[in-house]
């Protein structure tokens, strides 16, 4: 009798497959085909569908939430059981969250209009010309530490359209972005794709967009969804939902070890 109530007080304290749990949150900003809001109201995208396969996979459950660049950030910061779909791991991030693994990649340029008048070959000529990009991400990040500042020579967008808008209108003279989405988000904002060019590699740039969790998220949970994304690499699902999404293949795109997932700092159950 004692031994079977030590093993229901042991299932109930670290089994981590609760129906009754409350969910994990997967939260991620609106950025087409990778994670949106369907017609119906509900997140889609080739990253939402790789989520839900290391969900099903690791056998959890999830929610998910699609929000501004800003916010989004602002919950995996402080929201104890969130993660983050798709984040670039920066020097400055890496001890703030707990990294589960790559889902996709990013590659980030100086994008111009194709009459741009000057001559941009490195980050010392775009300071001297108005560059935007959009607040929060890590790419605003890395102009201002670049030595960009939003009163001389930067700009800051709240939206990917308000973006190219302030291009298009000769606001601003260049735009820092990632170009997986360039021809959607021109499209989507009313130009087209054959009126801007990429002016500049930013190669120093880190390019691995990332499955990021809280870092009260428990380590046996963390450790569940790492395992589930090597897991459905080594398979093939991997593969074949950016195939379904005509997205590229990345050249690498090997999970984190789980060794790597530190504990948590405030261990909380789910």
């Amino acid at each position: 009798m004692r031994c079977t109530l030590y093993i229901l007080v042991y299932l109930a304290l670290f089994w981590p497959k609760h129906s009754h749990a409350q969910p994990l949150t997967f939260v991620a900003e609106d950025l087409p085909p990778y994670h949106y809001i369907d017609k119906n109201g509900n997140a889609a995208g080739a990253l939402v569908d790789i989520t839900k396969a290391i969900l099903h996979e690791a056998q959890l459950s999830g929610q998910f939430e699609i929000m501004p660049m800003a916010r989004a950030y602002h919950e995996l910061k402080n929201n104890p059981l969130a993660l983050m779909m798709s984040l670039l791991q920066t020097p400055e991030r890496q001890p703030q969250f707990t990294w589960l693994g790559q889902l996709y990649f990013a590659d980030a340029y100086l994008v111009g209009l194709k009459n741009l008048p000057h001559q941009v070959v490195s980050l010392t000529d775009a300071k001297g010309l108005k560059v935007s990009t959009i607040r929060g991400y890590s790419s605003a990040h890395y102009l201002q530490k670049e030595g960009f500042q939003e009163d001389k020579n930067l700009v800051l967008a709240s939206h990917y359209k308000q973006l190219w808008d302030l291009l298009f209108k000769q606001r601003v003279d260049l735009v820092m972005t990632n170009t997986m989405t360039l021809k959607k988000e021109l499209k989507n904002s009313g130009y087209s794709v054959n009126q801007v060019s990429k002016m500049l590699h930013i190669d120093r740039f880190p390019s691995a967009l990332q499955l990021v969790a809280n870092k009260h998220i428990p380590r046996n949970i963390c450790q569940q969804l790492a395992k589930a994304l090597q897991k459905i690499k080594q398979t093939g699902m991997y593969e074949k939902i950016l195939t379904r999404w005509q997205l590229a293949i990345p050249r690498q795109h090997i999970a984190s070890p789980t060794d790597n997932i530190p504990h948590p700092r405030q261990p909380a159950q789910l």
